[in-house]
């Protein structure tokens, strides 16, 4: 029995799908159901269905933020919730998740974790005197947090380098980790073969790419990438992309592959919930990200012992730091078609396989899990 009462975490999640969602599937799976009881506030997006499930396998209630004629109002939820349930402490997933709590939580001053789990994109701050009110709350939305934790270095040193934060700030870097049980030969079986279920002969040399369909994932450079493959001459192996993810650019980059007269070189199939078959059917994982909060998919890949082809992009370049893994210049499509091209000429032998269990030591997301759990535990009074 814990010496200890049980504290009540409420999780707001503005966008709970892609990275965020399977950073919560990991994470929060670790959480001692005798410690923590959890909430989660969040809309129905893309990946609901999984979402649901990935919620009740953990026994997390999931409140759904529904929108109101087509308008956002999770700072009036989040009001509400907190007006209704009591909670010890609260963590935001993301910027705009913080706003959000900001301002219903005013009134009840429940410590308040702020997690980076991405840029600060421009685009979105926006510029003149507009842009600059808006840098300015972020601001003092980030300094009225009781910590700003960030999922890796460079995220912290990038949110730093834009905003003015506060040297009183309790700023905390806990790096994302993964359910390596999740990826290991033992969740694999002559059912889960995902090239018989496709029909990809074994002689194909398969590209993996995961991840949402949008500029930040820089799959148009792949697309380029494959054009250049597609006029070299490198033996009889067919070279093919296996694209898997959703996304509101699906449509576009599936046009710019028709335009290149690349259909019959890529397959889309849409988001998989459980994606080791993915890592276990490619010859290589190709990540050529402008940005990455971190980079699961590369701990995945990694874990998997697959070789991966990785942009040097801010976050991404912090979680491949001293692995096998092959690093191409960010947006540099000849870089990446050079590096397929050596390894269909010459396979990275045992590399990357022998590499599998350092990678499951670093990537273990138990360590995160109770890292997380140390800081929110210590936010709570009465409870460090």
């Amino acid at each position: 029995m814990h010496p200890h009462p049980i504290i009540r975490l409420l999780i707001v999640a503005r966008w709970p799908l892609g990275g965020i969602r399977t950073y919560m599937k990991y994470t929060y799976k670790y959480f001692p159901k005798d410690r923590f009881q959890i909430t989660l506030l969040a809309p129905e997006e893309g990946e609901r269905e999984t979402l649901a499930q990935d919620m009740n396998e953990m026994g997390i209630e999931w409140v759904k933020a529904a929108r109101v004629a087509g308008r956002d109002f999770l700072c009036l939820r989040v009001f509400q919730l907190l007006a209704r349930q009591r909670f010890d402490v609260i963590q935001s997933e993301g910027f705009i998740s913080a706003v959000h709590v900001h301002a219903a939580n005013l009134f009840h001053n429940i410590p308040h974790v702020v997690t980076v789990h991405g840029i600060l994109e421009q685009k979105y701050l926006g510029g003149g005197l507009l842009g600059k009110l808006k840098r300015k709350w972020l601001q003092f939305v980030i300094n009225g947090a009781d910590a700003l934790y960030s999922v890796s270095r460079d995220m912290q040193d990038h949110v730093e380098s834009l905003l003015k934060i506060s040297k009183k700030l309790r700023k905390v870097v806990i790096h994302n980790g993964i359910d390596v049980s999740r990826f290991t030969d033992k969740e694999l079986s002559a059912d889960t073969s995902l090239r018989k279920k496709l029909g990809i002969p074994d002689t194909t040399f398969l590209i993996g790419f995961l991840g949402r369909f949008m500029p930040q994932k820089g799959f148009e450079y792949l697309i380029e990438a494959m054009d250049l493959l597609a006029k070299r001459h490198l033996g009889s192996r067919d070279i093919l992309v296996l694209a898997v993810g959703s996304g509101d650019y699906l449509e576009a980059y599936q046009k710019k592959v028709a335009e290149k007269g690349l259909t019959n070189r890529f397959v889309f199939i849409p988001f998989q919930p459980n994606v080791a078959p993915v890592y276990d059917a490619a010859d290589v994982i190709v990540m050529p990200s402008i940005w990455e909060a971190f980079g699961l998919q590369a701990a995945e890949a990694l874990c998997m012992g697959r070789p991966i082809i990785s942009s040097d992009c801010i976050g991404l370049r912090e979680a491949i730091k001293d692995t096998p893994a092959i690093v191409v210049p960010t947006g540099n499509a000849t870089a990446i078609a050079d590096s397929v091209s050596r390894l269909i000429l010459k396979p990275p032998s045992l590399l990357f396989h022998d590499f599998r269990e350092e990678a499951r030591k670093r990537f273990d997301v138990r360590k995160t899990s109770s890292e997380l759990q140390a800081l929110l535990i210590s936010l709570v009074p009465g409870q460090a």
